[in-house]
């Protein structure tokens, strides 16, 4: 069986709500590297692993959770995301399928999610990729 393969997701959100703190969250519900929203996008990396298995490669790694759908990460906003000033918190459920086939290590593989919910606010819950998942240079 092939080895592990370490590699970053860049996770963009697109045209989030302006001043509201996100972070990405590892798998203790701890925000890391929180940033404030301003003009245009945010970028969030997050390194992750695949682990060959029978059934394909299994992400993992200190960002990554499970449950009965699949594997994800999260992206906190609000309290959630360390913002003690904020009103509320929320989260995205980044769920990590489709990861294209013949990754190898070190590489970056980009997607891009809305940043903002129906009502203005902050992404949260479930959110589709607006992009696929995509190579892309260091």
């Amino acid at each position: 069986m092939a080895a592990r393969i370490d590699l970053t997701l860049r996770i963009i959100l697109a045209n989030p709500p302006s001043g509201v703190v996100f972070a990405k969250h590892d798998a203790k519900s701890r925000p890391i590297d929180p940033v404030r929203a301003a003009d245009g996008d945010l970028s969030f990396d997050i390194p992750i692993a695949l682990t060959p298995t029978p059934e394909g490669p299994r992400p993992g790694g200190g960002f990554v959770r499970a449950d009965s759908r699949g594997r994800f990460v999260y992206i906190a906003s609000g309290q959630a995301a360390g913002d003690v000033q904020a009103a509320g918190q929320r989260r995205i459920k980044i769920y990590l399928r489709d990861l294209p086939p013949g990754v190898i290590a070190g590489d970056i593989l980009q997607a891009t999610i809305a940043g903002r919910a129906e009502d203005g606010g902050a992404a949260f819950a479930t959110v589709p990729l607006l992009s696929g998942w995509s190579r892309v240079r260091p």
